[in-house]
């Protein structure tokens, strides 16, 4: 069972960066009639996105996220132990990512770097990862990367996954504290057999990009794409979410003899409004507990649940020890669950690239 606690670790900070282009739902893609517009709009709970620019990639909105974070908190990046990457869109196939982060970051020489190839999940697979290294091996203090500019792997015209994607990402600093609070508890669940529910058929090394797959032509589902983008089963991911999701999220809470009254914010992956506020309300979270950056800022990927903590920070500061509840799921199919306490953490604003 991959269930894990983890004790004397605090997180010292989030910081997040989005790109400064802004894609409004109901204003923009206009290849859709604009009733259907409001209606997805209405559904998914999303407004508008962040889009990515040409040459802006996941690395350079978490390396904004990181010298915002950094510099606020007065920390040396010389004195960081490692840097985790987490996700589905890094700069190259090879060097992993990470590598090139630590000397766009200033870090030292002696540190661990690596990427972590994961979408949705991503977030909760690189808090685990960055845990580990603490407590596991030693370190002292981790810098947790995680986003994805997922508007690339989007055709502009598919109905299925435009509206609801937008690209952004965070940086998550972790240190070692005897002095923390509460421990951090992860569980983490994969089912691989499903992994065609979500992914992007063709462009590796199992199916390599070629003429044929880059063709773009409308599928049976009605979105417009090309084997080199983006699929989406909406129906099935949701009922994964609204079942197998909830199930573990409950059973975690059933174990750890906790309840929606012992948490602050419930914090999902921005997977979508419906779906998200459906699984809120089987857990019993009422919803002023319920955190959403989803209308502001689209489904992020792994950088979804940072930035949402980012994006609500106004209204969660207002005390220290808030108590929260994490879930990541999607891409895989890849799931987790995290109860950690946010104490006295700095939070920047948001960075615009």
């Amino acid at each position: 069972m991959a269930k894990s606690e983890f004790k004397g670790i605090s997180i010292r900070g989030i910081g997040a960066a989005v790109p400064g282009n802004t894609i409004s739902i109901l204003e923009d893609h206009t290849f859709c009639p604009a009733p259907d517009r409001k209606k997805i709009s209405d559904l998914t709970g999303v407004l508008s996105y962040r889009k990515a620019g040409d040459g802006l990639c996941t690395s350079d909105l978490c390396v904004g996220a990181a010298k915002a974070l950094l510099d606020g908190l007065g920390t040396d990046p010389k004195t960081i132990d490692a840097v985790v990457f987490a996700t589905m869109t890094p700069d190259y196939k090879a060097p992993s990512t990470a590598c090139v982060l630590q000397d766009r970051l200033g870090l030292s020489h002696s540190v661990v770097a690596y990427d972590i190839n994961m979408g949705c999940s991503g977030y909760m697979v690189g808090l685990y990862n960055a845990c580990s290294l603490i407590q596991g091996a030693g370190l002292k203090r981790v810098l947790l990367l995680a986003g994805d500019t997922q508007t690339r792997l989007c055709h502009d015209k598919d109905k299925n996954v435009v509206f609801l994607l937008g690209d952004g990402g965070t940086a998550t600093l972790l240190e070692n504290d005897p002095e923390a609070v509460q421990p951090i508890k992860i569980e983490l669940f994969t089912d691989g057999s499903r992994f065609r529910n979500l992914y992007v058929p063709a462009g590796g090394f199992r199916t390599p990009s070629t003429e044929a797959t880059r063709e773009v032509h409308e599928r049976t589902d009605g979105g417009l794409r090309s084997d080199d983008h983006l699929y989406m089963d909406g129906m099935e991911i949701f009922k994964f979410s609204s079942t197998d999701v909830v199930r573990s999220i409950q059973d975690f809470m059933d174990a750890e003899g906790i309840s929606s009254n012992d948490m602050d914010y419930l914090v999902l992956h921005q997977a979508n409004k419906f779906m998200n506020d459906k699984i809120a309300r089987k857990l019993k979270f009422p919803p002023e507990k319920v955190a959403y950056s989803i209308a502001v800022y689209g489904n992020t990927g792994s950088a979804s649940i940072p930035l949402t903590i980012t994006h609500r920070f106004k209204e969660m500061k207002t005390g220290k020890n808030i108590r929260c509840l994490l879930s990541g799921f999607g891409v895989g199919l890849s799931w987790g669950v995290a109860d950690l306490t946010l104490n006295g953490i700095y939070c920047p604003p948001v960075v615009e690239l």
